[in-house]
């Protein structure tokens, strides 16, 4: 009785583990997209020449006040959002897939009087 008390505790433990893992990500576009933006930037100047710098904030104001660029920049940065949050609701369906099989087994174990404890070898 006293092992499946400490392997319940020990799988609540773990999935409050995952769980605050997952509320690391808060809100749209939290940390990933501006990341990726700026390493598209980055690929997009290797290829141009002419495009300013990311640090040069004067240039980049000035490209920005044409309305098809800034309309182009804001599009991606929209899909980027939508992306992330696409794999962060993957990851809970995943996650919550993953605490469901372990509650059957767990069940499963427990209604059969399986687990074994390995210090009465019951």
């Amino acid at each position: 009785k006293r092992c499946m008390e400490r392997l319940k505790s020990s799988r609540a433990k773990l999935l409050d583990r995952y769980r605050q893992a997952g509320e690391g990500t808060c809100g749209p576009g939290a940390l990933l997209v501006p990341e990726v933006m700026e390493q598209e930037w980055q690929t997009l100047r290797a290829a141009q020449q002419n495009l300013p710098d990311l640090a040069g904030r004067g240039a980049l104001a000035q490209m920005l006040e044409d309305p098809d660029e800034l309309e182009v920049l804001e599009e991606i940065q929209q899909e980027l959002i939508l992306q992330e949050q696409s794999v962060i609701e993957e990851y809970e369906r995943s996650l919550q897939f993953d605490e469901e099989c372990l509650n059957a087994m767990l069940d499963g174990l427990d209604a059969s009087d399986k687990v074994i404890c390995p210090v009465c070898r019951k």
